[in-house]
């Protein structure tokens, strides 16, 4: 009889959790190197980035933008328009348009304080006229004409002048002109005779000013005649100093001091204007001619200077006399038109030594520019100074391309030659006909030779 089965094991019972806690299961088992790779960490957002991005801008708010921004830009646009194209209608309306394409103004409406206007009174209002006539005023002696009233004087200017006689401070005579001083200004003014200034009548013009400031001016008073006397002595007093010697002198003044000047003058620029020289150098001036026109002005003024001087000094006032009778063609014709002429150039000749010295200064600022022309050769080069600086230059030997000699008087060229150097630019440079500074021609050659085959 078979042995009994023995007796299966009783099932284990579970394990009991302790008291009041609940039962847990196992977590399941990781799967093969799932404990080593790295858990993501959680992600976590503060309170400041929570805000930022409820309050991000959406895309439909960025365009909304867009839209206000361009149209603003329109809008500034229109403007911009609008108020050149107002600009241009107010400008073609003060040319004799109309502002009727121009926009519309909203100018506010200003009430104006109403004005009292008071009428000004002339400074010198019309009355009752006392004596009338020619004088010349300014360094042109302009003819005007001076109106003396019972209230003032006037002059006719392209200003007019209305001085009334309370305003005048002083009246005298002054260089043979009449001088007023009258509201901080000096008022001078000839007496023209025949359309020559004559300095002999302003005495007696300013005396009967002075009758006329005060109220008494008569025309039959003594200061009325006075200058009535002395306008009418004027002819026979010339008839009674025309002397044919006063022209005479005149004359020989001033041609042999015009033509010793002209010889000497352009010698006196150079001496004057010329560089120094160097050892070892050489200078080539350039004078100017005796006849160049602007020594032939120079000469003559300062002749017309001297000779007026002469006639002032030796004659005094009848040298004035004879000048200014002359230009009013009092003197007889006694070689037609052409002794006329003469005899009137030599009168401006003694009346004017003003407009000589101008003329002489004038010619003589025209001639430095050619006196300062010269050139200068050394061992750097030639340097040839021109009228004005910036025109200067310099050429070395290296640019000479021949030297040679021409023929020349003995007179300016001891040896009976110039030298004449040639450069690249087929320009030249000479000495004929200038003054050689430094050394004469042959050692100018010379050395002009040995400086060039160095610089080659």
């Amino acid at each position: 009889m078979p042995s009994p089965a023995a007796p299966s094991a009783p099932p284990s019972a579970p394990l009991l959790a302790p008291r009041g806690e609940p039962i847990r299961e196992a977590p399941p088992p990781l799967p093969p190197l799932a404990a080593a790779m790295p858990r993501e960490a959680p992600i976590t957002l503060s309170a400041g980035a929570i805000a930022a991005a409820q309050t991000a801008p959406t895309k439909a708010d960025k365009a909304a933008a867009k839209a206000e921004a361009r149209a603003a830009a329109q809008a500034a646009k229109a403007e911009t328009k609008a108020a050149a194209e107002f600009a241009k209608a107010a400008k073609a309306a003060a040319k004799g348009g109309s502002l009727a394409q121009a926009p519309a103004l909203q100018i506010p409406q200003v009430r104006a304080k109403p004005r009292v206007v008071v009428p000004v009174a002339p400074a010198l209002p019309p009355s009752h006229v006392l004596l009338r006539g020619p004088i010349a005023m300014g360094l042109t002696e302009s003819k005007q004409e001076l109106t003396l009233e019972q209230l003032g004087f006037r002059i006719n200017t392209k200003i007019p002048l209305d001085v009334a006689w309370t305003e005048v401070k002083e009246i005298k005579p002054r260089r043979g002109r009449v001088t007023i001083r009258a509201r901080n200004q000096w008022i001078v003014f000839g007496v023209p005779v025949e359309g020559v200034v004559e300095p002999t009548l302003a005495g007696p013009l300013v005396r009967v000013i002075e009758e006329a400031k005060t109220g008494d001016l008569d025309l039959s008073g003594s200061a009325f005649l006075d200058l009535q006397r002395s306008t009418d002595a004027l002819e026979n007093h010339f008839h009674d100093e025309d002397d044919p010697i006063i022209p005479a002198i005149v004359a020989l003044v001033f041609l042999l001091s015009g033509a010793a000047v002209a010889a000497l003058l352009p010698e006196a620029l150079v001496l004057s204007t010329r560089s120094a020289v160097a050892p070892d150098q050489f200078l080539v001036d350039s004078r100017l001619a005796s006849i160049d026109p602007r020594i032939l002005v120079a000469a003559f003024s300062l002749a017309a200077m001297l000779a007026a001087g002469v006639v002032r000094i030796a004659m005094g006032q009848t040298g004035g006399i004879w000048a200014r009778g002359t230009l009013r063609g009092w003197h007889p014709d006694r070689f037609g038109r052409t002794g006329h002429l003469a005899r009137a150039g030599l009168a401006r000749i003694v009346l004017s030594p003003a407009v000589a010295a101008g003329l002489l200064l004038a010619a003589f600022l025209l001639s430095l520019p050619s006196a300062r022309e010269e050139t200068i050769i050394d061992q750097f080069g030639i340097r040839l100074n021109k009228e004005l600086p910036f025109f200067d230059e310099t050429r070395g030997w290296s640019e000479v391309t021949d030297i040679s000699t021409v023929p020349a008087p003995v007179n300016q060229h001891p040896e009976g030659f110039a030298v004449v150097f040639r450069f690249e630019n087929k320009s030249t440079v000479t000495t004929l006909g200038h003054d050689l500074r430094g050394g004469t021609d042959k050692q100018l050659q010379r050395r002009a030779t040995e400086w060039r085959d160095a610089a080659h």
